[in-house]
Parts: C-alpha cells; sequence; structure tokens
C-alpha cells in the first residue's frame, strides 16, 4: 500500500529497522522536498531531502548552524545539556576550524597514505580467518576488526581496550537497538545521564579510559592524535576537561561505527549484485569508482540537524530562525535528478558526487580520506581471493533513525582455486 504524507515519521525507528525506506523518501522528494515534520514532543523540523537542497543547508553554517541546536540529535534540548554535550562536530567557525586544525594534519590525504602498507597487513590478517570458513558473519568478522584497529592506530589507543571501546561506542551511539541495550532502547533518556555526551550512561566508562590516555600523553608525548590533543590549546588555554571527554567520545564512536557500516553495506551490495563484484575483478581500474559507489549506497548516517540562525527560505518553503533543519544524506545519495536510476548499484557511475561525506561547508568529514582508504584496501585486498560473495542468510539491520547500518550480515565467499 503506498505511503501518504500524513503517515511520514521519520521519527520511528522501527521504520528503519525493517528497510531503507525509499519510498517514503521517494515521496518526500517528489511532493515535499523540504517538508514541515510534526515533532509529537516538540515545535516539528523541516525535514530536507533533495541532493541540492541538503548542499544548500551544509554550505552556509552562518545561516543553518551546528551549533545553536547540535547535529547529531533532532531533539530540542536545553542549552546547558547542549553546552555539556558539545564536540567539534556541534561548533560553528571560528571555534570549529580551530578544534579541527589540532589534529586535522593527521587525517589529511598524504598522512594517510602513510598507514596503506601497514592497512594491507591488517586486512589480509582480518580476511583470512573469515574467509577460510564456510560462511562468516561480516558486520563483526570484517567490517569491525579493521577500523577500530585503524582508528587506534591513528589515535595511538592500546589493543587491550579496544573490544570494550566498540562496545561502548555501539551502545552510545546506538541507544535505540535493543540487540546493544536491551530495554534502555525504548525507556528513553535519564535525567542523571543528560550531562555525559550522547547524553548517555556509558560515556563515563568510555570517558574515563579516554582521560587515562590524555594523562599519559601529557606526561609521555608521542607521534599520535591523542598526544596532540591532550597538549593541545585554544585561545591561549588548554582544553578543558569536559572538551576532551566529548572529543575522545565523538573520535572513538565516529571513528569506528560509521566505517563499519560503510563496509558492511558495501559487501551486501555485492552480494545482492553479483555482476557487479564480477566487473570489479575483471577490471581492477574500476577499484576507485567502485569505492565511490559504495559510498553513496552506504550512507552510515541517515541525517545531521542545523537550527536556522535568521529567518530564511529553502525551496519557496518560509524557514523562521530557530527553526529545525534536518539534512538526510541518504536521501540526497538517492535523489534521481543527480544520480539516474539512483537504487541501482553500479560501481561505472560517473559522475558520482555523492553527499556521503558532506561534501561542502565546514564540517566536510575529517576522516574521509581515511575511510576511502580503508574501502579500497579491503576491496583490492578481497578481489583476487573470492570469486562470488553471497549471502548466507537474511541481513538484519539497526533499530535507527541515524544510523544506517547493519548489526548481522552472514555471508559466504566461493574462494579462488588455488594455483
Amino acid at each position: 500500500m503506498p505511503v501518504a504524507l500524513a503517515d511520514v515519521d521519520l521519527l520511528d525507528h522501527d521504520l528503519f529497522a525493517e528497510r531503507e525506506p525509499w519510498d517514503v523518501f521517494e515521496l518526500l522528494q517528489r511532493e515535499a522536498p523540504v517538508y514541515r515534520h510534526p515533532e509529537p514532543d516538540g515545535p516539528g523540523f523541516w525535514a530536507v531531502t533533495r541532493y541540492e537542497d541538503v548542499l544548500a543547508v551544509l554550505r552556509v553554517w552562518a545561516t543553518f548552524s551546528s551549533e545553536l541546536g547540535g547535529s547529531a540529535t533532532i531533539e530540542t534540548l536545553p542549552e546547558d545539556v547542549l553546552t555539556a554535550r558539545r564536540n567539534f562536530m556541534e561548533t560553528d567557525p571560528p571555534r570549529h576550524t580551530q578544534f579541527r586544525r589540532i589534529f586535522a594534519a593527521d587525517f589529511t590525504p598524504r598522512s594517510v597514505r602513510r598507514y596503506e602498507p601497514w592497512l594491507h597487513e591488517l586486512v589480509r590478517e582480518v580476511l583470512e580467518p573469515a574467509l577460510a570458513k564456510s560462511e562468516f558473519e561480516a558486520v563483526h568478522e570484517v567490517a569491525a576488526p579493521i577500523p577500530i584497529r585503524v582508528l587506534a592506530r591513528v589515535l595511538g589507543l592500546s589493543d587491550e581496550h579496544l573490544p570494550r571501546l566498540v562496545e561502548l561506542g555501539d551502545k552510545m551511539l546506538v541507544d535505540t537497538e535493543p540487540d546493544y541495550v536491551g530495554d534502555r532502547a525504548f525507556e528513553g533518556e535519564r535525567p542523571e545521564d543528560r550531562y555525559l555526551p550522547f547524553g548517555s550512561p556509558w560515556a563515563e566508562e568510555l570517558c574515563s579510559l579516554g582521560r587515562a590516555y590524555y594523562g599519559d600523553r601529557r606526561a609521555h608525548p608521542r607521534d599520535d592524535a591523542l598526544s596532540l590533543i591532550a597538549n593541545a590549546e585554544l585561545d591561549g588555554c588548554p582544553l578543558s576537561g569536559r572538551d576532551l571527554d566529548n572529543t575522545f567520545a565523538i573520535l572513538v564512536v565516529a571513528g569506528n561505527e560509521t566505517t563499519r557500516q560503510a563496509i558492511a553495506s558495501g559487501l551486501l551490495a555485492f552480494a545482492r549484485n553479483p555482476e557487479q563484484w564480477d566487473a570489479l575483478r575483471a577490471e581492477p581500474d574500476l577499484l576507485p569508482s567502485a569505492v565511490e559507489e559504495v559510498l553513496r549506497i552506504s550512507h552510515p548516517v541517515w541525517h545531521f540537524r542545523r537550527t536556522a540562525t535568521r529567518d530564511t527560505e529553502l525551496r519557496g518553503q518560509q524557514i523562521a530562525a530557530g527553526d529545525k533543519v534536518v539534512v538526510w544524506f541518504a536521501a540526497a545519495n538517492h535523489d534521481p535528478d543527480v544520480f539516474p536510476d539512483p537504487h541501482r548499484f553500479d560501481i561505472r557511475r560517473e559522475p558520482n558526487e555523492h553527499a556521503t561525506f558532506g561534501k561542502v561547508g565546514p564540517h566536510f568529514c575529517l576522516g574521509a580520506h581515511l575511510a576511502r582508504l580503508e574501502l579500497t584496501v579491503l576491496l583490492d585486498e578481497l578481489a583476487p581471493r573470492v570469486r562470488r560473495i553471497e549471502l548466507a542468510g537474511e541481513p538484519r539491520r539497526l533499530r535507527s533513525n541515524f544510523t544506517n547500518g547493519l548489526k548481522r550480515l552472514p555471508l559466504r565467499a566461493q574462494l579462488v582455486p588455488a594455483a
């Protein structure tokens, strides 16, 4: 039964757990690309789903602020809560620019390329035990180990803490998923957690690990990003304890989960489109465009929020100062006006200027080059070894309208016969 505009509910996490709801986004793009979405306990928000409109919002940060109301939650939060939770992603220039400068040099294309030889070794280490089995669970056995190990290398984290950091990060970012947090997925936020990063009861444990690292790096600086952060200054002052906690939390959570989901979604796309895998294996020069198409269809984050700083207009809709404006990256990446036959996975797609990393504006994803490198190395190592990727069971999606991804992906790999 076709969905009607009056029935659209982008706040319903179950909608996103069941499927990628393209019928809903197609309806919005067709009938209400800048849609005033109702909110049961709030003033409502503008849902922006067309590619050009999403970029317009991201580009003009002075009109559409990340700092004014936060960027990761649609909920309206009191100013003291926003201040307590604010990480560098939820600041506007010039402060945002100052924050990024602290460690941005470690995430440039040139900087991340130095990890490439080691990353090939890591990917082979991860793939070997998974491919040795007739079937494997790709999210936990392939997609999860790679980005957290890479992040650990960049930040300077100890291997002993990585499993717990992954677990804590999952609970904090996807606290609507029962398989991660149990009954708390339906209980909502507790008052005693409101001032912690992400408003999460698991934030204190994660941040306490970060404080130990920061203390060590102040006493014994190393060549890693945590040393830069621990000893950084803004406007001549060291970062506050709250800034350090929030920075550690966002780097661990965002730096791990998003790339994991891109890897898992990419493997699923190749399993569902074997002709595309055949093309990549036959034409290795397609690797760069294959990576971009994986990133387009994976869109690990469904949306981010901005808040209007002044009265403005978008596609004929009058947006008032203080209005919440939510840009839906996934919808933008499937805009038929920009990506012909948008739901088709096509590794030859050109042009492919997707919005997965934000693309424009000061909040362009800091880890974009690292994520591209991880996907490139994975596919480069996988293609010579695997003749066919097949589903070995039904994929299971996360219950979240923020994180777009999988919690289970059973796969079977047909290996290339040994020479």
